[in-house]
């Protein structure tokens, strides 16, 4: 079955006094995901997510959501969002329950349990006349993130949502986010620098290098690039894996198309590994202990540690 496409955008430039903050962006957003959209500071996470908004417009290419493009359609489809771009807009001198009133009524959203429904949602249902600016960064977080879903989005757009959240902060937005998308089949946008984090919250990737899309994967397979291995390469492939399996009595490997195998077995003990391959008469060119943290991953990715 083919998941609902939320939001397309085609070839997507954003030039700033001629430097290009967005440069042929093209991603696809599916329903019922959240995307880890990774890079650093000033990559153009937040560019394409006011973009998406209809906060900032592009200089060149285009965007469909939910199916739609032109100006008439994008305008409709975006009461189909939800966005906390940059800072939640709160009033700190009003509760968090009168917070959310503001915004449903400036929205013309009629249906006042709601304000109730999200504040429980969200953890927020027992801080009563406590003003938000009494509140915690996470709790002032999970605010804006209930405003955010005042109109039951089905595309929640979030930057930074864990940015200068103590760890405990940073749990509570991440299991509130995953409840969203598990029970509310929600898709969700949220932007990160913190690759650890985004690993444990999203279920897809799409790494941003100075405007640039570098690359978009599944969860999976960033699983897989990253996984730790022992790289080997050999004079006979073919004969490799047959002592793999009957010396070493492992299949935990993968024979790769440039005829190198991965083993992901006996990662410490590639001694005896190297002994067996030999005793085997099987000449090794190279036997080394390969695979990235995600944070490898994303230097290898962005082009070297010089970019980071």
């Amino acid at each position: 079955m083919m998941k609902e496409t939320v939001l397309r955008t085609n070839s997507l430039t954003k030039s700033f006094r001629g430097t290009d903050a967005l440069h042929q962006v093209s991603v696809t957003l599916e329903a019922g995901k959240i995307y880890g959209l990774i890079g650093q500071n000033g990559a153009g996470k937040t560019t394409l997510m006011r973009i998406i908004a209809g906060l900032s417009f592009p200089s060149g290419g285009s965007i469909e959501l939910f199916g739609r493009t032109g100006k008439k359609a994008l305008q409709t489809e975006r009461k189909r969002l939800g966005c906390m771009i940059e800072y939640p807009s709160l009033t700190p001198n009003m509760t968090a329950c009168d917070n959310l009133k503001l915004h449903r009524l400036m929205r013309g959203i009629p249906n006042q349990e709601i304000e109730q429904e999200l504040l429980e949602f969200v953890g927020l249902a027992d801080t009563g006349k406590k003003k938000v600016k009494n509140f915690s960064l996470g709790m002032k977080q999970r605010l804006g993130i209930a405003v955010a879903m005042l109109g039951s989005p089905e595309l929640l757009i979030l930057d930074e949502p864990v940015n200068g959240l103590d760890p405990l902060g940073v749990v509570e937005i991440r299991k509130l986010l995953k409840k969203l998308c598990e029970e509310q089949q929600m898709s969700i946008l949220i932007s990160s620098h913190n690759l650890p984090e985004l690993y444990q919250t999203a279920t897809d990737y799409i790494i941003i290098h100075k405007g640039v899309v570098k690359q978009t994967l599944t969860g999976a397979q960033l699983e897989e690039r990253c996984k730790r291995h022992i790289l080997i390469r050999c004079d006979h492939p073919e004969r490799l894996a047959g002592v793999l399996e009957t010396n070493l009595e492992t299949t935990h490997y993968d024979v790769m198309p440039d005829q190198t195998v991965k083993l992901y077995d006996y990662l410490e003990d590639r001694e005896k590994v190297s002994r067996v391959l030999y005793e085997n008469g099987i000449i090794v060119t190279n036997l080394s202990n390969e695979g990235d943290t995600l944070e490898d991953y994303f230097i290898s990715v962005v082009g070297g540690a010089g970019n980071v």
